[in-house]
């Protein structure tokens, strides 16, 4: 008792200490949450927009979001969102714009990266968008996702005329039987194998 009055005020001074990160730290719970439903609300009306075709309005809605919630998941979302809609209109340059100035989501670096890839197959340039497959293929956590853009690494080589990369590619996925992509993989390593028949 004697330590605890002698004590009591440095004791008063740390409980409030207390008290006060724990009030803050619950306000910015509840703020953050806030926004979150907030972006995810935009982001959805965006969404609306895109699947209803009106690309100008979805356009303008979905700079909207990553404006006020980049770096956020739903400001990641819409940047994908946004590229894709400016690959529809047959402008590559724009949407491979918006990725690379955009903030992904730590969960959707991959897919960033494989739509980066997207937009250069869009402009022809093959080879440099199975680069970005790859580097798709290396960021991704689950097989299925690491295989489809290996996959897709495979074609743009092969449209880049690179057949012995891309076969090297085929061949790894068609002798893995887990990957879901065995199948076809067999068919086009065969496809890039085969000897044509002369008469």
């Amino acid at each position: 008792m004697d330590w605890a009055r002698e004590n009591g005020k440095p004791i008063g001074i740390a409980v409030a200490v207390a008290a006060v990160v724990v009030i803050g730290w619950f306000v910015l719970r509840q703020y953050q949450n806030s926004q979150a439903d907030q972006a995810e609300a935009a982001l959805n009306t965006a969404r609306q927009s895109y699947a209803q075709g009106n690309l100008p309005l979805a356009q303008t809605d979905l700079r909207r979001v990553i404006s006020r919630f980049g770096g956020s998941s739903a400001g990641s979302q819409a940047t994908m969102l946004l590229a894709q809609a400016y690959y529809e209109q047959g402008k590559a340059d724009s949407g491979l714009k918006v990725l690379t100035d955009g903030d992904a989501a730590s969960t959707d670096e991959a897919a960033f990266e494989a739509l980066k890839g997207a937009g250069l197959e869009q402009k022809k340039e093959y080879a440099q968008a199975a680069e970005r497959y790859r580097a798709a293929a290396n960021i991704a956590d689950a097989k299925i996702a690491k295989d489809r853009y290996m996959a897709d690494a495979a074609r743009a080589l092969a449209s880049a005329g690179n057949k012995a990369e891309a076969a090297k590619i085929w061949l790894a996925l068609a002798t893995d039987n887990e990957s879901t992509f065995a199948a076809e993989a067999k068919v086009r390593y065969g496809e890039l194998v085969a000897t044509p028949v002369t008469k």
